[in-house]
């Protein structure tokens, strides 16, 4: 007989391990009580009950399965960064959240980076969030049963040790890991290429490389975006428009976007070159986007696997243009506005707008998803025409948080539940809380 629910999980500095149990189970249960942990099946001497209070204690909401007299916890949720031991590196705000969100739903979320692994035993160092004591308290654990990869930089994930690490883990059984590595532009353009239900979503994109492609690729289009292939929140985006016979440059400086005038694309060209140097760019077609209040936006999706393993449309939000800027990002002067609210502002058909951007977010992940197969979550730019016509401008493999509460705390439970399902730990949506 199967069963399948949660309860508390209380880890004290001693290395007991607690678990709250129904009376009936601790009946039929072997002694001394032994609970199976993580994919490589760990064996845990656990004892019955809550203990008393330790302000050094980590409690948690864990679930838990009964199967054959053998009890299985979990899941274990570990987040890779790097990092040496406990000044691991990684927005550790974000990383208290999902050990809270573990708490709340049934997981027990640890920070762990590659020096901290023991690959023979299968165990690794990790860091268990106190929020009690808020630190961060080093425990010996089973290694998980799903990472989450939030390596912050492309820099420190190109590493020889952490690309190794990573291969490691997605070859290693009953181990899930997601997000592999961060989107690469210019090549998440020429897959999604390859796929006829997003291709009229792409602007066309090209690699920046000659004089000869930048001055047809401007010629042909007028108004052209220019990316760094691998930059992130609008760092290094220029914008090239054609006015009045003029070309127009325009790039971002401390919040600003500081514009040149020029009379030829040689002489853009030049001015690129200086400021491009050994960076890979891409060149975007250019897209005249709605507005709101007098200001262009974007639309921007988090969409992730749930508790099914299912893509859905976590939340959306619209990011307006700053009055100074030429991206939409918050920091650089951009505002957040509620998608319903835009919409109803600018069209008729507003709700079949929201379905559409909605529709048109998951289509693009699953795509995305055919390429890179342990995606799990991504965030995308999407513009949007006063026709209303819907454009792909970025995806993000590694989404930061969205400023909405609502969405953020969905997101947060997602992580979780999707975590249940892969380790085959889920438990009723209802008694996860209480």
């Amino acid at each position: 007989m199967l069963q399948q629910r949660s309860g508390w999980l209380t880890i004290l500095p001693s290395g007991r391990w607690f678990v709250q149990l129904p009376r009936l189970v601790l009946k039929r249960s072997p002694k001394p009580l032994v609970a199976s942990l993580g994919p490589f099946s760990h064996t845990k001497r656990i004892y019955a009950g809550l203990p008393r209070v330790q302000a050094s204690r980590i409690r948690t909401r864990i679930n838990w399965k009964m199967a054959d007299d053998s009890l299985k916890l979990g899941p274990l949720f570990g987040i890779l960064t790097v990092g040496e031991g406990a000044t691991f590196l990684g927005n550790r705000e974000n990383f208290k959240d999902i050990s809270q969100s573990g708490k709340q739903w049934g997981a027990l979320v640890y920070v762990f980076t590659p020096q901290g692994i023991n690959w023979e035993k299968k165990k690794v160092r990790g860091y268990l969030y106190n929020n009690r004591l808020n630190s961060w308290q080093e425990v010996i654990l089973p290694f998980p049963h799903v990472v989450y990869n939030r390596i912050p930089t492309r820099k420190a994930e190109r590493r020889p040790e952490v690309r190794r690490t990573l291969n490691r883990i997605h070859e290693m059984p009953n181990v899930t890991l997601f997000n592999r590595s961060f989107f690469d532009k210019q090549q998440l353009f020429t897959m999604l290429e390859s796929h006829l239900e997003v291709q009229a979503f792409l602007p066309e994109t090209k690699q920046l490389d000659t004089l000869a492609r930048f001055r047809s690729f401007c010629t042909e289009h007028r108004f052209v975006y220019l990316k760094p292939v691998r930059g992130k929140a609008g760092q290094g985006i220029m914008r090239i428009d054609f006015k009045n016979d003029k070309w127009f440059l325009q790039r971002l400086k401390e919040h600003k976007a500081i514009t040149r005038r020029f009379s030829n694309l040689n002489d853009v060209w030049k001015h690129i070159r200086l400021h491009v140097k050994q960076q890979k760019y891409i060149m975007q077609q250019g897209i005249r986007r709605a507005r709101y209040n007098g200001k262009p936006f974007d639309v921007r999706v988090l969409v992730q696997k749930d508790g099914e393993g299912e893509w859905s449309v976590t939340g959306v939000g619209i990011r307006r243009s700053g009055s100074q800027s030429i991206t939409t990002h918050v920091p650089r002067g951009g505002s957040i506005h509620s998608l319903s609210t835009v919409m109803q502002a600018l069209f008729h058909n507003h709700e079949q707008m929201e379905r559409h951007i909605h529709d048109t977010a998951l289509a693009i992940a699953r795509s995305l998803n055919a390429e890179w197969t342990d995606l799990a979550e991504m965030s995308m730019d999407l513009g949007l025409t006063e026709e209303g016509k819907l454009w792909l401008f970025e995806a993000n493999a590694k989404p930061e948080k969205f400023d909405e509460p609502s969405i953020r705390r969905l997101s947060l439970a997602n992580l979780i539940h999707y975590a249940q399902h892969v380790s085959h730990l889920q438990s009723k949506r209802g008694s996860a809380a209480g």
